[in-house]
């Protein structure tokens, strides 16, 4: 009994995920991240250039945004898309449309999916609050992601482990730039040759900067778990501020950056090229 009506929920989501509204929506997701990544990689850059700290992750993007002529609209939009892209997430670590299959790396990375449905709900809330007025600064995520972690019973072991996870996404991040195993998710019979390689240059530039913030974000929950403190976890910007402090902080950052937003520009191109359910090529 309980089996069959799991198989109908299945079905069901199945469906639903390759309705027509649904893929416009998850196209249209993919444009909002690659709109949210692009300027978040223009926030870094002005970091670079000025050596001055300031906002620049995904909030301080949807609130730029709420700034713009039409702010509320474009938001009212984002949200949608947002909350679409939240959903395919979920749609890829549960039905695996993507054949990522059972094997250790593919649990990871369909683990990875489900972490991506969850942090673009969140953001999709957020982006809510933006328009009913709700939601205003907001404290470090990372930050507050340790704290609870380390409130939990066994907080130190799970925190360090959520570290852990965190830099070997990061590595997965290198791992996929190297493989470009990205192009198998693309439909790339309808692109050009010319399509192809800038397609697979952005993609590439945008796990390694993407693999590199990933690494050093495990790696700083990594060390709130060892020395029980939650201050030591840090966002996007807070990685940002700790690249510019380095040697060639500048033109170390000013490559991130640069490879954030070729992140975004892939994320556009994958929202035309994206393979979703129920597409046929």
């Amino acid at each position: 009994m309980i089996s069959g009506q799991a198989q109908d929920v299945t079905r069901g989501a199945k469906r639903a995920a390759a309705s027509s509204p649904y893929q416009y929506a998850a196209r249209a997701g993919y444009v909002a991240r690659g709109i949210l990544y692009a300027y978040m990689g223009y926030a870094a850059l002005k970091i670079a250039q000025s050596g001055a700290g300031q906002p620049a992750d995904q909030k301080a993007s949807l609130i730029a945004v709420a700034g713009f002529p039409l702010g509320k609209f474009i938001l009212v939009v984002g949200v949608v898309a947002i909350a679409a892209y939240s959903a395919w997430g979920f749609i890829r670590a549960i039905y695996d449309p993507l054949h990522r299959g059972k094997d250790p790396q593919g649990i990871v990375t369909r683990l990875g999916f489900a972490w991506s449905g969850l942090s673009y709900l969140i953001l999709a809330f957020f982006a809510f609050g933006l328009l009913t007025n709700h939601s205003g600064s907001q404290p470090d995520g990372m930050q507050q992601l340790a704290a609870k972690l380390l409130s939990a019973p066994g907080g130190v072991l799970l925190t360090e482990a959520a570290g852990l996870i965190g830099v070997a996404a990061g590595l997965g991040q290198f791992f996929e730039a190297y493989t470009a195993r990205f192009k198998k998710d693309e439909k790339r019979n309808q692109m050009s040759e010319a399509e192809k390689k800038v397609t697979d240059a952005l993609g590439r530039a945008g796990f390694i900067a993407r693999g590199i913030v990933f690494s050093l974000m495990g790696w700083f929950i990594f060390l709130a778990g060892a020395q029980h403190n939650s201050g030591k976890a840090t966002g996007f910007t807070g990685i940002f501020t700790f690249i510019l402090v380095q040697p060639y902080g500048r033109a170390l950052l000013a490559l991130v950056a640069l490879g954030i937003i070729a992140l975004g520009l892939h994320s556009v191109v994958l929202a035309r090229y994206i393979r979703l359910p129920g597409d046929g090529t």
